[in-house]
């Protein structure tokens, strides 16, 4: 039985988290114990301890020797077979410290978003030198370290986030939202570069052509003050619900008819829009990071330009005319969900490279 260490520095809540925890309950599953490493004050740490995945409190401060001889002390004691590593923090220490640990794990480095690697030897060290392997969560991620870092690409890997079916199964899940208006919803943290500010900002111009037109903002995050300004500013706070943090994920989008992932940067493969498609729902999101590896244009949804708020209104006006495309798109996405990105797909995906590296290391 392999162990496998993730670390994760950041102590928010949101899609790189999800995923640790999504992966660490698949892969114990398959036999392989999991232990997180992650700050105590941090949210994927109280969801890990609930969950039954093994946690330890650790910091990564990179200045703090501390720090590193935390993180050595549970490679050696637990006899660490993979270090996977999330953050920027957590990377930096828990790579040196593998390195420096008398067990010596394989070590991996986990690339969520998309923003541009920099072309910096420190970037090139934790990259391309120290770690065994790469995962990104998309190609376009993957592609760009190849061309723009010139980084070893044998070592890369794009193992998208994959979606439970089962849980959202169209068939089965029934919506939580009462049917009186054509809903257009949008799921996801709200930072910045979720791009939010732009459906708000077509929401006048959308419901001027569908006055019974209703916006959903599902989740939480530290834009959430700011938008709600911008409906006030906007005078469309009547047509805007601001749902919070929500855990009926399946629920929410059974009820909605459209779904809005306007992003302009930093994204791999949402799981989100990964979500919506399980659900059949149609999507029109901005063309940021990995996200046309699964938004087919015309054909499991619409592709549009980052920060252009008329091309949200146009094609949700004509998603709204057209309920047979709007079938027809969720149709296809969730078949490409099925063939390409359900959460087994992941982690047979993940197991394999784990397994790779692991007879590549012993010589075998």
């Amino acid at each position: 039985m392999l162990t496998i260490l993730h670390t994760e520095s950041s102590t928010g809540w949101g899609g790189q988290e999800i995923r640790i925890l999504q992966e660490s309950l698949g892969m114990i599953k398959r036999g392989y114990r999991i232990i997180i490493a992650t700050p105590m004050h941090s949210s994927i740490f109280k969801k890990a301890k609930d969950s039954g995945i093994e946690a330890v409190p650790a910091s990564f401060e990179k200045k703090r020797p501390h720090s590193f001889l935390e993180i050595i002390s549970i490679i050696n004691k637990e006899k660490i077979d993979i270090v996977n590593t999330h953050s920027s923090s957590d990377s930096w220490v828990a790579t040196v410290a593998a390195r420096l640990s008398s067990v010596k794990p394989a070590v991996i480095r986990t690339r969520h978003l998309s923003t541009p690697v920099g072309k910096s030897f420190l970037s090139r060290l934790i990259y391309n030198v120290l770690p065994d392997a790469v995962i990104t969560t998309g190609e376009a991620i993957k592609e760009r370290m190849i061309h723009y870092n010139r980084f070893n690409a044998e070592k890369i890997f794009s193992i998208p986030t994959g979606v439970d079916i089962k849980r959202f199964d169209p068939d089965k899940v029934k919506p939580c939202i009462p049917k009186k208006s054509f809903l257009i919803g949008s799921i996801g943290v709200l930072r910045n570069w979720k791009g939010h500010r732009y459906l708000l900002e077509a929401a006048p111009i959308i419901s001027d052509y569908i006055p019974d037109a209703s916006f959903y903002i599902v989740g939480d995050g530290p834009q959430y003050n700011n938008l709600k300004k911008i409906t006030e500013r906007m005078n469309i706070q009547n047509k805007v619900i601001f749902t919070g943090y929500r855990k009926d994920i399946p629920e929410i989008l059974a009820s909605i008819d459209v779904v809005v992932h306007p992003s302009y940067e930093s994204e791999g493969i949402p799981q989100s829009i990964l979500q919506a498609m399980a659900m059949k729902k149609p999507i029109i999101a901005s063309d940021a990071g990995s996200i046309k590896e699964v938004v087919i244009n015309k054909k499991t949804g619409f592709l549009i330009n980052p920060k252009d708020p008329h091309s949200i209104a146009d094609k949700v006006i004509e998603l709204y005319n057209n309920p047979q495309m709007r079938t027809d798109f969720g149709y296809n996405a969730r078949r490409f969900v099925e063939e390409n990105h359900t959460i087994d797909i992941m982690i047979g995906r993940i197991e394999a490279l784990y397994e790779s590296i692991i007879k590549k290391r012993r010589g075998v």
